[in-house]
């Protein structure tokens, strides 16, 4: 019996399924046999880890034709390939290590793992003692060196972080700890695999990301909102494997059902509501985002178009994750719709007359939540609000200095300006000193830094002024009336006031925030 009603999905993008999707069955099982993957037996109480029928059921080529449809052949071999062995690796270390619970024992054998993945063609590995270091080794060097450097150090992080996720697992288990909601989100963005599937994709659409964007915030906010879509999906498929058989604790459903104090079934809706904002936030960024950061950096038409064939590959990967998470014997999927995704698109579906006893939910299958996040209304009256009892271990002292500190970062801030009236606007002022004065900055510092010198805590306060000023400066010269271009040209010119030697900035400073910086 499943312990909750699957909720009623978003998902704006068709699946679409490769027609590769044999060969690629044939190559993986054979592949799978020829690392050891199959056919081997392994510590755990000399039983095999999966045997064929497993692998048959679980369908990892299904996974790889839907996540990427428009591979050819033999790159869907070698997608396939690696989820094979990830998935593998993921059941392995839960046979050898988590039912044991050796700590000891899997940091000692993931110790062993980044040295199969070599940046630079020169360096050696070790040599294989087991089929996860042969599937690795092998799939590192036919993927790789097909790819920059930049990549390359990309694709390692992010797999060494799938693989050191394990031992988060491994820890929270040891100690029958359920992570909070704010840590769990954090760390399976972190360590989470679909980080590495995100980066993976850049390998099966054959781009990269150009190195000027790959950093910027709409490209972080893509990825991010991506991992957060598909680890919230995979947490409701899999509540009831991971909790009642693997007696696993890193799951959104599982936290929030504790966190929370809810029911199953409630903590499941919750964690659908969380999956379906992150792909809003997707859809938000990739439409509103993307055309000024092209303009902005200049890139060329074939960087845009790499770009977008990256964002339409993890579009992919989403709606075919999904499809095959409600067709694989890995997970819990008994009630779920696994007709042929139905064509529907931000503008709303097609063939609405047949497909709406199909949905079970119109407002979530059609993304109408979306318009939550744009109806608040700015400037109306809050609370009452009862401040709750908060739980404080560390006890508080106050740092002799505070009246001193209070003098000296005053006459600082008067200095820099900050407590004058705005240019060209004679009766409009960021701070005056009633404003100041009843902020009273200096004494967060003399209770944050309470052993501290007098000098130290004057630069303190001074430092607390400078970055409360500045937060109350930007939202009033550049939030009122939405200036996005001079707040990234502020933005960017702060770097200029903060030289890594001894020479003078190169700029000078035009306002209170940078004069202070």
């Amino acid at each position: 019996m499943q312990p909750f009603k699957l909720p009623a999905f978003y998902m704006p993008w068709p699946a679409r399924l490769n027609p590769n999707l044999e060969a690629a069955r044939v190559h993986s099982k054979a592949w799978a046999y020829q690392m050891g993957i199959l056919g081997s037996q392994e510590e755990a109480q000399s039983s095999v880890i999966w045997d064929e029928r497993t692998f048959d059921a679980h369908d990892y080529a299904l996974l790889c034709s839907y996540t990427h449809p428009d591979a050819p052949g033999t790159e869907l071999d070698l997608v396939t390939d690696w989820y094979v062995w990830v998935f593998f690796f993921d059941d392995h270390f839960l046979e050898i290590y988590k039912r044991t619970q050796d700590m000891a024992g899997a940091k000692e054998y993931l110790a062993r793992l980044p040295a199969f993945m070599p940046v630079y063609p020169a360096d050696t590995p070790p040599v294989p003692t087991n089929p996860v270091e042969r599937g690795l080794a092998d799939l590192w060097s036919r993927t790789a060196f097909t790819k920059s450097v930049a990549w390359r150090l990309r694709f390692f992080e992010s797999t060494k972080n799938l693989l050191e996720e394990s031992l988060w697992e491994l820890a929270n288990i040891n100690q029958h700890r359920v992570a909070n909601p704010i840590e769990y989100i954090e760390m399976r963005r972190k360590v989470g695999g679909a980080p590495w599937s995100a980066d993976l994709v850049e390998h099966a659409v054959f781009v990269e990301i150009p190195p000027q964007i790959a950093a910027t915030r709409p490209m972080r906010v893509l990825k991010d909102t991506f991992a957060d879509g598909v680890h919230l999906r995979n947490d409701l498929f899999s509540y009831q494997r991971e909790v009642e058989d693997e007696s696993e604790n890193a799951n959104c459903v599982l936290v929030l059902e504790r966190f929370l104090n809810v029911s199953t079934q409630e903590a499941a809706n919750l964690t659908n509501e969380l999956l379906t904002s992150r792909l809003y936030q997707f859809d938000n960024t990739a439409v509103t985002e993307l055309p000024p950061l092209f303009e902005e950096h200049g890139l060329d038409p074939i960087a845009r178009v790499n770009v977008l064939l990256y964002i339409k590959g993890l579009q992919d990967w989403q709606s075919g994750g999904h499809e095959w998470h409600m067709r694989s014997s890995r997970y819990m999927n008994k009630g779920a719709d696994n007709s042929p995704t139905p064509t529907l698109f931000l503008g709303g579906p097609t063939g609405l007359g047949t497909s709406a006893a199909r949905i079970e939910s119109l407002y979530t299958t059609l993304g109408l939540g979306r318009f939550k996040s744009f109806t608040h209304v700015p400037y109306q009256a809050v609370g009452p609000v009862t401040l709750p009892k908060f739980y404080m271990p560390f006890s508080t002292s106050l740092n002799p200095n505070l009246d001193e500190a209070r003098q000296h970062s005053k006459e600082w801030a008067r200095r820099m300006g900050m407590l004058d009236s705005l240019p060209d606007i004679p009766d409009a002022f960021i701070w005056n000193d009633h404003k100041f004065d009843v902020a009273d900055v200096a004494l967060c510092g003399a209770l944050i830094h309470p052993k501290g010198s007098a000098h130290e805590l004057n630069l303190t306060a001074c430092w607390l002024v400078w970055g409360t000023y500045a937060d109350d400066y930007f939202p009033a010269i550049y939030g009122n009336n939405r200036d996005i271009v001079g707040a990234k040209v502020f933005n960017a010119r702060l770097s200029a006031f903060m030289p890594l030697d001894d020479s003078t900035p190169p700029a000078v400073p035009s306002n209170p925030v940078e004069r202070g910086l």
